[in-house]
């Protein structure tokens, strides 16, 4: 669970530091939000593939760490 929440942790600070550094150059902060999308939305399908198999690596790999815990716990 630490690794999921250091995983979150760093979004949230990549996707800040990306908003604050569009703010102090001026544009609004809807504007900010639109270029985060916008760098989304011209991703092809390979591209989103692959994004969401490495988003999904923190979670199977704490899953499984869970999973080898509760077998050592039962032995």
């Amino acid at each position: 669970m630490k690794i999921l929440f250091l995983y979150f942790l760093l979004a949230f600070l990549g996707l800040s530091i990306i908003v604050i550094i569009d703010l102090l150059s001026g544009l609004s902060l809807s504007m900010s939000f639109h270029s985060i999308y916008g760098a989304f939305v011209n991703t092809n399908i390979q591209e989103s593939i692959l994004m969401v198999v490495f988003i999904c690596l923190p979670f199977i790999n704490a899953i499984t760490d869970s999973f080898k815990k509760r077998k050592q716990r039962t032995k």
